[in-house]
Parts: structure tokens; C-alpha cells; sequence
């Protein structure tokens, strides 16, 4: 608690106090850091003492700023002091309190837990579209919970079910609430502000579930749409051979579409026809081995001729050094047959469930081939959802088994026209 002095200057006490030649100061009291300096053209403001160095308030004006409104925004400063032990940063507005620095240590203590590059990038690019215009400069204690849930308020598009941005502002609230986190753990806030925002908000699955929306990836399951798709990219003139090779890749291999799109020739045996994604390249962080089809390896072939002597990936960018971007396979597939043709029937992520569909269409087919669910799941790269059997089960499934389902799957395609790349 603030000091209590034994002189406590009131208002009129203030008032009565004369000019002169020079500054100077005299104790106001309660607590006894509180001053107030005179100064020769008879202005008066209050200061408060801490470390033999004086930090200014406000000017003294009755009615306005009276002494009883110093006393109290004194005691307030003398107890942040005691929080951070730093005037400066009192003096400064807390600089170290700022929405946009706390979410600079923010994001470095999201670095250090070895999260993803492209994920933390994620998290950047959304903190600074949605929430630093508004809230950059503040300094937390300033932010309110009726200013988040305006902001928040403005994201939310319900008039548009597949744009609704929920899944948007859920992350956000998260984010917002590791700020606030490290200055409720400082004790520089009393309070989360952003407590209870997500309770004004409907999970992104109610509200599909209540607007029937489907979130699946749109994907080809029957087998007069996928030739049809394929006898468009055979005949399409337009696209970049990289980029069609990329697809033709993605089609085959059933990747997620970024590890088709970063993939590099280091990881390409073709004396073994293994197609290795090391652990901290994939989603379940466990090495995936790939066995190369005949006609994926007719593509990399290809492809080789075209980068495989100028750089480390297999489908370098065009313009900086680093691979095509994940989201060339989408755009191509968009633009693939003129007109949006495709566009929400078919997608690069999607063609992995059209293999998993194919599959279990022909499950019999395959069942005669000893090729099991255990297979179809390994090629797919899925993590088992029972911890106990993920932590003991080291294998699903042999690169052989691998290899000849992967095989019948690049027949199957070949079956309707796939080749003639």
C-alpha cells in the first residue's frame, strides 16, 4: 500500500499556493510520493516521486483534475511500479504491455514448442488481418470485452453459410487468449477480457450441421467423372506442364497435396522406387514411404529433364527459390475445362478420397489381392486413433503390400485412359 504522510495538501490548499521566480514543489501527501510543482507562470501540476527521479501526472485544475483524482491515479501508479519494477515502461504507456509486442513473445513461445513454419505463419497472418488494426497499439488493460466482441462481431458472416469465418474467429479467441495469458500470469491484468467471447459464437459443426453444409473436400467417386476429368487434363493446352505433372502426381500418389508439392529429389530413390516424406514433413510426424508406380515414375522422369539439374525440389518456383505453392494444384484443377468446370466437383486433397472410395468400392477385388483396410489406411498415411495401438504397432502395412495396391490403383486409372501425359 502507498506511504501516508504527514502533510495532505487539499484543493484549496493548492489553490493558495503563489508563484515565484523559479519552480518549485511542494508535498501534497497521500501517499508521500505526491507533489505538485508551481511554476513561475502560475501553472501547477502533480508529479510523483519514485527513485529520486519525478514522473509527471496532470495539471492541476479545479473541477477537472482536483487532488483527490492525483491521489488516486498516484496509488494506481505506485502499485503497477510494484508489478514491473520498470518507470520506464510506466512512463512509456507499457510499451512491454502493447497488444502487438505481447503477441511478438506470443509467437515466440509458439516457435520454441518446434510448431511448423507454415503453421506459426498461419497464426501471423490472421492475428494481423483480423485483430491489429484495432488492437495493435493498445496497451491489454485498455482492451475491453465489448471491444473484442465488436471486432469479432464484424468477422462473423452468417448471411454467407460457407464463408461463416467461425473456424476463423474460434482460432482467433485462442490466440487472443495466449496474449492475455502472459499479462494475467505478470499479473499486469486482473482479468481475461476475452473470457466467455466463444460462448457468443456457434461451433463451426452446429452451424453446418444447421445449414446441411457438407465440409467434405469435393472429390470424384465415379468412374464416368474422373475419366472425364482426366480427358480434360490430357487435352489441356493452357495449364504448365510442371504444374500438370504436379497434378498427375497428387492424382496417383494420394499425398496431401503440400507433400506433393515440396517433395525433393533427394527424397526420390529410383533404384529402389521409393518416394520417402521424412517425419517432420508429414501430419502424423512419423516417416511415409511411397512405392512408385509405373506411371509415377514415367511423370518424375519427366519432370526430372525439367528441374532435376537446377534444383533441390522437384517442382521448383518460377520466380523465388522453393517449391510451387500447394495451392497450384487447386488453382489448376479450377481452371481445368474452362468455365469452373471442376470447380467444387474435384480437388487436390479430394483425389485421396476418391482413391479411399475406389477402394472400398472394389473391396472384394482387393480382399483377393490379400490387400486390407490396414494397406489402404497405411497409403493414406493415417495415425491410429487408438494411442495404445499407435504406440505399439510400428508397421501397417509392408512396401509390399504398399506397392501392389498402389500398383492396382495406377492400373485402375490407366484403365481410363490415364497415360498420354
Amino acid at each position: 500500500m502507498a506511504n501516508i504522510a504527514k502533510q495532505s495538501l487539499q484543493d484549496k490548499d493548492i489553490r493558495n499556493l503563489k508563484p515565484s521566480d523559479k519552480r518549485y514543489k511542494k508535498a501534497v501527501g497521500n501517499p508521500k510520493e505526491l507533489y505538485i510543482f508551481v511554476y513561475p507562470s502560475g501553472q501547477k501540476t502533480f508529479s510523483i516521486k519514485i527513485n529520486d527521479k519525478y514522473t509527471k501526472l496532470k495539471e492541476f485544475r479545479e473541477g477537472i483534475y482536483s487532488v483527490a483524482e492525483a491521489r488516486k491515479e498516484a496509488i494506481q501508479f505506485l502499485k503497477e511500479f510494484e508489478k514491473c519494477k520498470d518507470i520506464r515502461l510506466l512512463k512509456n504507456g507499457n510499451d512491454k504491455y502493447k497488444f502487438k509486442n505481447l503477441f511478438i513473445l506470443y509467437i515466440d513461445q509458439k516457435q520454441k514448442k518446434c510448431l511448423s513454419d507454415s503453421y506459426v505463419k498461419k497464426i501471423i497472418q490472421i492475428v494481423e488481418k483480423y485483430l491489429m488494426p484495432s488492437l495493435g497499439n493498445l496497451d491489454v488493460k485498455n482492451i475491453k470485452y465489448s471491444d473484442l466482441l465488436s471486432i469479432f462481431n464484424a468477422i462473423y458472416n452468417p448471411n454467407n453459410p460457407y464463408t461463416s469465418r467461425l473456424e476463423t474467429i474460434h482460432r482467433l479467441i485462442n490466440h487472443v487468449q495466449g496474449i492475455f495469458r502472459i499479462a494475467l500470469k505478470d499479473r499486469y491484468i486482473d482479468f481475461d477480457p476475452s473470457d466467455g467471447l466463444k460462448d457468443n459464437f456457434a461451433s463451426s459443426k452446429r452451424f453446418q450441421n444447421n445449414h446441411n453444409i457438407d465440409t467434405r473436400y469435393p472429390a470424384l467417386i465415379q468412374s464416368e467423372d474422373l475419366k472425364e476429368f482426366i480427358q480434360d487434363l490430357k487435352q489441356d493446352n493452357r495449364m504448365e506442364k510442371q504444374t500438370k505433372r504436379a497434378l498427375y502426381l497428387q492424382i496417383l500418389s494420394i499425398n496431401r497435396p503440400f507433400n506433393t508439392a515440396s517433395v525433393k529429389w533427394a527424397n526420390i530413390d529410383f533404384e529402389k522406387q521409393i518416394w520417402t516424406i521424412p517425419a517432420n514433413e508429414t501430419k502424423t510426424k512419423i516417416a511415409h514411404e511411397i512405392p512408385l508406380t509405373k506411371t509415377m515414375i514415367k511423370v518424375l522422369k519427366e519432370q526430372f529433364l525439367f528441374s532435376g539439374e537446377i534444383s533441390d525440389f522437384v517442382f521448383p518456383a518460377q520466380t523465388i527459390q522453393g517449391h510451387i505453392n500447394r495451392d497450384s494444384i487447386g488453382k489448376a484443377i479450377k481452371n481445368l475445362g474452362g468455365k469452373n468446370k471442376w470447380h467444387k466437383r474435384a480437388s487436390s486433397h479430394g483425389f485421396r478420397a476418391t482413391f479411399r472410395t475406389i477402394c472400398s468400392q472394389h473391396k472384394a477385388e482387393l480382399l483377393k489381392l490379400n490387400i486390407s483396410e490396414e494397406v489402404i489406411e497405411s497409403v493414406l498415411a493415417h495415425k491410429e486413433l487408438n494411442q495404445i495401438k499407435f504406440s505399439y504397432e510400428r508397421e501397417k502395412a509392408t512396401i509390399i503390400q504398399k506397392r501392389k495396391l498402389l500398383q492396382w490403383y495406377d492400373d485402375y486409372l490407366n484403365n481410363l485412359e490415364f497415360l498420354g501425359i
